[in-house]
Formats: C-alpha cells, sequence, structure tokens
C-alpha cells in the first residue's frame, strides 16, 4: 500500500509542474499545438529527471527492444478500431478543444508527442517504480487506473457519455500498454501502441470535422 502512495507521489511531481508550465504557456500563447507540446514534452523531460534521480534509467524503461513493437502496434489499431463505432455514437458531434487546426499539427501531438510524454510519465516513471517495487500485476493496473483517470481532465468538456467511455477505454489501452512494457522491459512497445491507438482517434476526429463541415456548408446552400 505505501508503494502505492510513493508512486502517485512521483506522478504528481511531474503532473503539476507539467500542468502549471501548461497554464503558463496558455496565457501567453493560447495555441492548442503549444500547449500541447509544452504539456508532453514537461511530462517527457521532468519524468527522465526523476527516474534518473531515483535509479537507473534502463530500468524505468529506456532501453532499446523492437521484439514486441509490431504485435503492439497491431493491438493498439485493433483494439481502437473496435470501439471507434462505440465513440462514434457518444460523441455527439463533440470535437476536442486541445486539437490543433493544422491535420500536421495534430499528426506530430497525437501521433508522436502524446505517446512520448504520456507513456514516459505512466509506463515509466509509475509502472517502472511499482514494477521494482510491488507484483507485476499490481503495477500495470494501477498504472492503468490513474492514466484513465487523468482522461477526465482533458475530456471535461465531452458529452458524459463519451468522458465515461474516454475513461474506460483509456484504462483499457493502459492495461494493454502497461503489460507490452513489462514483457518487454522497453517503452518502445508502449509508444507504439499508444500512436496506433491515437492514429485511428484522430482519423475520426478528422472524419466527424469534415463531415460537420460539409453539412454546415449544405445548409448554408440552401438557405
Amino acid at each position: 500500500m505505501f508503494e502505492l502512495i510513493e508512486a502517485l507521489v512521483l506522478w504528481l511531481l511531474v503532473l503539476i509542474p507539467s500542468f502549471m508550465i501548461a497554464g503558463k504557456v496558455s496565457k501567453k500563447r493560447g495555441d492548442p499545438f503549444v500547449i500541447g507540446m509544452a504539456t508532453q514534452v514537461s511530462f517527457f523531460l521532468l519524468s527522465a529527471v526523476v527516474m534518473s534521480l531515483i535509479g537507473n534509467l534502463d530500468e524505468y524503461g529506456f532501453r532499446f527492444s523492437l521484439t514486441y513493437v509490431p504485435k503492439a502496434f497491431f493491438v493498439g489499431l485493433v483494439l481502437s478500431a473496435v470501439v471507434a463505432p462505440i465513440a462514434y455514437k457518444l460523441v455527439q458531434s463533440y470535437i476536442p478543444d486541445f486539437l490543433p487546426d493544422s491535420v500536421s499539427e495534430i499528426a506530430v501531438l497525437m501521433l508522436i508527442l502524446a505517446p512520448l510524454g504520456e507513456e514516459t510519465l505512466h509506463r515509466g516513471l509509475v509502472e517502472g517504480y511499482l514494477l521494482s517495487h510491488t507484483s507485476f500485476w499490481i503495477a500495470i493496473v494501477f498504472t492503468a487506473v490513474i492514466f484513465g483517470l487523468v482522461h477526465i481532465l482533458a475530456f471535461r468538456d465531452a458529452p458524459n457519455g463519451f468522458r465515461i467511455f474516454i475513461v474506460l477505454y483509456a484504462f483499457l489501452m493502459g492495461l494493454v500498454a502497461g503489460y507490452f512494457r513489462a514483457i518487454s522491459g522497453s517503452l518502445i512497445s508502449a509508444y507504439a501502441l499508444h500512436s496506433a491507438a491515437n492514429l485511428i482517434g484522430i482519423t475520426g476526429w478528422l472524419w466527424l470535422e469534415r463531415r460537420e463541415h460539409n453539412e454546415a456548408c449544405g445548409q448554408n446552400s440552401l438557405g
């Protein structure tokens, strides 16, 4: 039990300063891409600093291993595609305010920066610490729980049903990403799975956004 509290403290040591940095950036620049970049880069760098202070970066997943990467990427694609129809029914035309306007910026943020930042914090720092101090499954499940719950903040303006769905979905993906990270000993498989899942997600958002735009244009032409 004490180990879980310690893991939470380590998580907050990165999460709170990262959100503070993002808040200061948002006051100077209201650009969602800049804010998202500041958040994810802070997650990555602060997590790396904390990990280097309390242990060896290698034991926290900073090791090169491609053994499970193709499988993790494929599983991320499949799981995300399977749940996509449920998300579509619950989303109610909601578009997250943290998505940039540019497709290229969305791709960089969601396919590169978010996996690097969020996985380094959760599967690297938190799960890495718990793998060394608790059991295999406690480390995976506990990390997945906090990973799911933190998505409440990101989707606080979403419809209730969709927000609940996102939290459960993030928990599920956290379990799978945590499993691949644990059996591989490397964060690369978790990065790959997260990026694959986001690939399906942003494809859906872009399709929804285009559909809304086309419908609005159709109504204007009729008017």
